[in-house]
């Protein structure tokens, strides 16, 4: 496992993070996609569209990110491309369903889209995962660009190359893989961003340090919280820091097959509260959840220390103040069906990541996953619910 280093959390700043200063770096996938980062970096978009050929570009956001950060910038594009078309879709997970696939694909079929067209993801995850499933499936793949509006967006679901919507019994169970040609990940357009939003992406760079890097989680607990939007040189900062402690665990498993399923700890937990509440919590928040639930796990099988298991309850709570309780309406026996039906079920036992101590996780079944029995989960999630939920 590679430790992060005082030399290596530091290596972006003070030179490199001034205004249109655009770093690059690779998302070590198996098919590896540019990552240009920075703030105020829309030179470095409209630079390399002129690297491209194309003969019609899409520009798909939604409605209220278009408002706001969205509008400059296809007119620049389309100042310079005049074949770029406007797609307005709607906001969120609201997006990940087929209705609004299919609509989407028929809608880009009636403009008159080709193998040599375009499209331009600008918004949250819920627009970047219907944009990049749409354009896998149109014509068996067109190609994309990725511009990710959020920090969740931009520190983590973007690097994965995974494209999904969702179905009646779950989240994300219809995608594929389908690697956008760039990513942009501009931090000023976090400036914006809600408060609750910011939180819940720094949520997915603590689980990095949890399942991978003691040191990082140090960093992070002993500099939290992060989370003001009018702070744009730390919120660079934090997000280039997250992104290098992901794409540390994709070198090692570029297909997060392996190893690389390390990166879903909390996940399973999280998924399946997502899925229930409809999209009233956000993933992140939803993940908060299954992370404590996860340590929870962890100690009742004879993993964890209590003190280990406190860090979580401490970083999430007192650091990010992420005190909301758990939701009234979602039970121990509604979750377990839930995640029975999440998309990374491996057979008909529920296996979960789990951590065997801060940095390091559990593997004694070769694959990262831990097969637990369901008598002992319900027993974590009854005392867990109980203890949370609102009196």
């Amino acid at each position: 496992m590679k430790n992060f280093r005082n030399s290596e959390l530091n290596m972006y700043l003070n030179n490199d993070l001034f205004p249109g200063k655009t770093i690059e770096f690779s998302t070590e996938l198996e098919k590896p996609t540019p990552y240009y980062f920075g703030y105020k970096i829309e030179e470095t978009i409209l630079n390399q569209l002129e690297n491209l050929e194309f003969d019609k570009l899409f520009f798909l956001t939604e409605n209220s990110i278009f408002k706001i950060y969205g509008e400059s910038l296809f007119h620049k594009i389309k100042e310079k491309f005049p074949n770029t078309y406007l797609n307005i879709l709607q906001s969120g997970e609201q997006n990940k369903y087929f209705k609004n696939l299919e609509e989407l694909c028929e809608q880009l079929i009636e403009q008159n889209i080709s193998k040599k067209s375009i499209l331009i993801a600008f918004g949250g995850g819920g627009v970047g995962n219907l944009v990049g499933l749409t354009a896998g499936l149109i014509y068996r793949g067109v190609r994309f660009i990725e511009i990710p509006t959020t920090f969740t967006g931009q520190t983590d679901s973007t690097l994965s190359n995974k494209q999904a919507v969702n179905g009646k019994k779950g989240k994300n169970h219809f995608g594929l893989y389908h690697a956008p040609i760039f990513i942009f990940g501009d931090t000023h357009y976090l400036h914006t961003e809600p408060k609750n939003a910011r939180r819940a992406g720094i949520i997915e760079g603590i689980k990095n340090g949890l399942i991978s890097n003691k040191n990082f989680f140090e960093y992070l607990y002993e500099n939290s919280p992060y989370d003001n939007p009018e702070n744009a040189y730390r919120t660079k900062e934090l997000a280039l820091k997250i992104i290098q402690s992901k794409l540390d665990i994709l070198r090692e498993d570029p297909s997060e097959k392996h190893y690389g399923i390390i990166l879903e700890y909390g996940h399973t937990f999280g998924h399946g509260i997502e899925w229930l509440m409809k999209g009233k919590i956000l993933h992140g928040d939803a993940v908060s959840f299954g992370m404590r639930i996860a340590a929870e796990l962890s100690k009742e099988i004879g993993l964890l220390s209590n003190e280990e298991v406190n860090l979580h309850y401490e970083i999430i709570e007192n650091k990010l103040g992420y005190k909301d309780p758990f939701p009234n309406e979602i039970t121990s026996d509604i979750l377990i069906e839930a995640m029975i039906n999440d998309n990374k079920k491996t057979g008909k036992q529920l296996r979960f990541v789990l951590l065997e101590k801060i940095g390091k996780c559990f593997n004694p079944e070769g694959d990262y996953l831990v097969t637990v029995d369901l008598n002992i989960v319900k027993k974590v999630l009854d005392n867990y619910i109980l203890r949370n939920k609102t009196i």
